[in-house]
């Protein structure tokens, strides 16, 4: 690449302030700047570009080296003189300017720097992503450029923000993989639990992953911003619309750069189309993190604490004893250290074979129970034609029948009873579900309770019930 293509990085920024962070003491430098841009430049504090006079920021270097020294009593020069020379070293890196008003310095940050600032915090304190929200305003700014009530910025935002929802959910299982690396060479079982929780666990790096999964998933939207996406691509006044825009705020009047730059962000968009593919490989690289962190865990609980090192001390001590010691088992020839000495013996497991079905034939006595079972498991069998059988027995052409007037001379006629029983205590239910209730039998008649009476007979007692013939 031609080196008048390079990002021109330096023509905003200095170099000081690479050399800085640079420095053998850059850890500590960037404590303190920190703490400075927060207390004297953050959010409702003073915007940065607005001076303050130096003896206030030595004053707020001198308060923070009072209560948290980051060189620990390393130095042993006064702190006022300590905090005027980092605050001198501040401003011989350009990470503050100077300039004077009278007799009085003031410093100041630019507003350049301050960005630079606030772009390094949000790398070094990446916080898990929302994805569902991004998805949303991708789907919005979309739908805008589409209807015409938006132009090519909003589709440029679009495609930026697809980007970085792709970006984070590819990266997301190549952190997992190297935190699970960090985490495995932790020293302590403490220490790895302690990282494993604080720093796999809660601080998961997709914020909403577990929404991803439900019915009204974040990513849900993904169908409508790819078919958007082909119908500003292919629709000749809204794809021109769109070239238009980039030829004039993006290309600079270049028209194969304009077309370019729209064909890159298109397939951007169209990417999102491959987010199911780059979620399995997370869930994938999860599950294989969980899993190793689960086995680490439970051989941490039910090993001894020092199990690990009496092993490495016992075979430290086995390899200075010679053979025949008495330390040593009874074999020699270093059998004692073999791989197979020290493993258990293998047990074979025996096939069991299967078991033959007995055949016999039943007896005479076998027979007729399982006929009796049979012929008393069919009297209590209630079905339509002999319910219908019985309440016709009992009407015998009369229009209306109380339930007192109903016998019972068989156990089927005592299930028959107790179905219309069932029926007509359902006659309390709405209408409508009564027209689906599949107890209902009988068509033709109405059976309801009647509130005012009661039925006593010498199987039961109840509110009495009246069956009734429909009207034609």
């Amino acid at each position: 690449m031609d080196c008048n293509d390079a990002v021109p990085l330096f023509d905003r920024l200095r170099p000081g302030l690479f050399r800085l962070l640079g420095m053998p003491n850059g850890q500590r430098y960037w404590a303190v700047l920190c703490r400075l841009m927060s207390e004297i430049w953050a959010d409702g504090g003073l915007s940065p570009g607005e001076d303050v006079q130096k003896t206030m920021v030595v004053r707020a270097i001198e308060s923070y080296l009072t209560a948290d020294d980051p060189w620990d009593g390393e130095l042993e020069t006064n702190i006022t003189i300590r905090a005027n020379e980092i605050a001198n070293k501040l401003v011989e890196t350009d990470w503050l300017s100077e300039r004077r008003r009278g007799a009085v310095k003031m410093l100041t940050v630019r507003p350049v720097v301050a960005q630079f600032f606030n772009i390094l915090c949000d790398f070094a304190t990446q916080e898990p992503e929302f994805l569902g929200s991004k998805f949303r305003s991708i789907l919005l700014n979309l739908k805008a450029v589409h209807s015409g009530e938006a132009g090519g910025e909003q589709f440029v935002e679009a495609a930026r923000q697809a980007k970085q929802c792709m970006a984070h959910i590819v990266n997301t299982a190549c952190k997992v993989q190297d935190l699970m690396e960090e985490l495995l060479r932790r020293s302590t079982a403490k220490e790895f639990v302690k990282g494993f929780f604080e720093e796999y666990v809660q601080g998961l790096f997709i914020a909403d992953y577990s929404e991803l999964r439900t019915k009204d998933h974040p990513l849900q939207y993904r169908a409508q911003i790819v078919s958007l996406t082909h119908q500003m691509r292919h629709d000749e006044e809204r794809r021109s619309r769109l070239l238009g825009w980039y030829t004039e705020k993006r290309a600079g009047g270049d028209d194969v750069r304009a077309q370019t730059l729209f064909e890159r962000d298109s397939l951007q968009l169209l990417r999102l189309s491959e987010v199911h593919e780059q979620l399995r490989r997370v869930d994938e690289e999860i599950r294989v993190a969980n899993q190793q962190g689960l086995v680490l865990m439970a051989y941490s609980m039910r090993a001894p604490r020092n199990f690990d090192k009496l092993i490495s001390r016992s075979l430290s001590a086995v390899n200075c004893l010679s053979e025949g010691a008495v330390g040593l088992p009874a074999a020699g020839g270093s059998r004692h250290a073999s791989e197979w000495g020290l493993a258990k013996p293998r047990q074979f497991l025996r096939v069991q074979g299967p078991t033959g079905v007995r055949r016999r034939t039943p007896t005479i006595e076998e027979l007729a129970l399982e006929s009796l079972r049979r012929k008393m498991a069919e009297a209590r069998m209630v079905k339509p034609v002999q319910l219908a059988n019985y309440v016709a027995r009992h009407l015998n052409g009369r229009r209306e029948l109380s339930s007192s007037e109903l016998t019972i001379g068989t156990i089927n006629d005592l299930c028959c009873y107790q179905r219309l029983l069932l029926m007509a205590s359902r006659s309390e239910c709405p209408p409508e579900l009564r027209r689906h209730d599949p107890m209902l039998m009988l068509r033709g008649l109405i059976i309801e309770l009647d509130p005012s009476a009661q039925t006593r007979n010498a199987f039961m007692e109840h509110r009495a019930f009246r069956i009734q013939r429909e009207r034609a």
